[in-house]
């Protein structure tokens, strides 16, 4: 019965673990998405600046 109970337990930590991990899986690939979403809209606003206001604006 012991074994039984360490395998059950083994599993269950394996499964939390899993659970966990994917969680932070799925976090990371969003904070990437929206760091890289971020830095497009930034560029194409600085690329704005420069062709509307010259250089200057743009290192503002």
């Amino acid at each position: 019965m012991t074994l039984k109970k360490t395998a059950l337990l083994l599993t269950a930590a394996m499964i939390t673990l899993s659970a966990c991990s994917a969680e932070r899986i799925v976090d990371n690939t969003v904070d990437t998405g929206l760091f890289a979403t971020k830095t497009v809209v930034k560029t194409g606003v600085g690329a704005g600046k420069l062709v509307v206001r010259g250089v200057g604006a743009a290192v503002n």
